[in-house]
């Protein structure tokens, strides 16, 4: 597909197109990031000892956009260029072409994402590519399964703020199902220093805390929400619950099957998911993609394709309403959009 048929059916769909800056202040990726994406920045200083990066993602260059430009109304815009991030076994290249599209501050979630997804499949029945598969899920679902487990309060918060992070996510689930990081003697020898220093200066700071920050953090984990007798068990929900895929007419079945099991107290109901009927593309339901991205808050999917009988990505998206605000806006605004791998056209 050539760019100009992409632009075509982007500005039929009411997509306006806009230019997007190449750097960056590295302080807004490094905000939605959490720090985890310093690696892979090319990055350097200014004269006043201002950070700047080469975009690593149009996405947060889009957003940085729209938030300074101040705009309040519904907002469609796509864009294309190139973003830049330091090889590793996801980026072949340091340069990533991309063109993306997206929807903001609109007040129809489930209308602005099924249309995400039908302008995704538009470009896919435009492309090259006979076959491909289309897998959505939704991180929502996988937070209110955490929400509904009986784990500590911060083993929750850092299951579901860590489920970006493959490795140490699963290095998480590890910790939790063996307690292997627990030495009981220790534990109870730091049981009684804590005892001794409760009779110290509690605003004493160590390492930029104070000693009763400190203690509070330590008697949340031994005294008002030790770890559970229950944990393995949780650990093996989650786990099953992240091998579930399915055909998408099937997902709200498979789901509620899986919940009543469980006794998760949750219900999925039929309209929840926009099903979608097209011969060339295999619709699925996959709680396990789209987990490389920190920001989605919602619905995501993603296109694959077969090229030289390598299985890639085509389109990747989904809704990110909270990153509009981690990154400067002054108020919660809507976001969901998609981006396109061009090297794949």
């Amino acid at each position: 597909m050539k760019s100009r048929n992409l632009f075509k059916i982007l500005k039929s769909k009411g997509f306006k197109n806009i230019e997007l800056d190449n750097i960056i202040e590295s302080k807004y990726v490094l905000k939605r990031s959490g720090g985890s994406y310093r690696q892979f920045l090319f990055s350097f200083y200014d004269q006043n000892l201002k950070e700047w990066s080469l975009v690593p993602d149009l996405s947060v260059s889009s957003v940085v956009k729209f938030i300074q430009n101040k705009i309040k109304s519904k907002t469609k815009w796509f864009y294309t260029g190139e973003a830049y991030r330091k090889q590793n076994k996801n980026y072949n290249s340091p340069i990533i072409n991309q063109t993306g599209f997206e929807i903001f501050a609109s007040n129809d979630k489930f209308k602005d994402d099924k249309e995400i997804i039908q302008t995704s499949i538009e470009i896919f029945k435009k492309s090259n590519f006979k076959i491909g598969e289309l897998n959505i899920s939704n991180i929502e679902i996988f937070n209110a399964l955490v929400n509904r487990l009986t784990l500590a309060r911060r083993w929750k918060d850092r299951i579901k703020r860590h489920f970006c992070r493959e490795v140490y996510f699963n290095q998480l689930l590890k910790k939790l199902s063996s307690s292997s990081d627990i030495d009981p003697v220790a534990v109870e020898k730091d049981k009684k220093i804590a005892e001794k220093l409760r009779k110290q200066n509690l605003n004493t700071l160590y390492s930029g805390r104070t000693l009763k920050d400190i203690l509070e953090r330590f008697d949340l984990k031994n005294y008002k929400e030790p770890r559970s007798g229950t944990d393995k068990k949780n650990v093996k929900i989650i786990k099953e619950y992240l091998k579930i895929s399915c055909p998408i007419e099937k997902a709200t079945v498979t789901l509620n099957k899986f919940f009543k099991k469980n006794k998760l107290n949750l219900f999925i109901s039929d309209d929840y998911f926009p099903v979608i009927v097209n011969k060339s593309l295999r619709i699925k339901f996959s709680t396990n993609i789209n987990r490389s991205l920190e920001y989605y808050s919602g619905m995501v999917f993603n296109i694959s394709v077969n090229k030289k009988g390598k299985k890639s990505v085509l389109v990747s998206g989904g809704r990110y309403d909270g990153l509009l605000k981690n990154l400067g806006s002054k108020k919660d605004t809507s976001a969901v959009g998609a981006a396109i791998d061009m090297s794949l056209l």
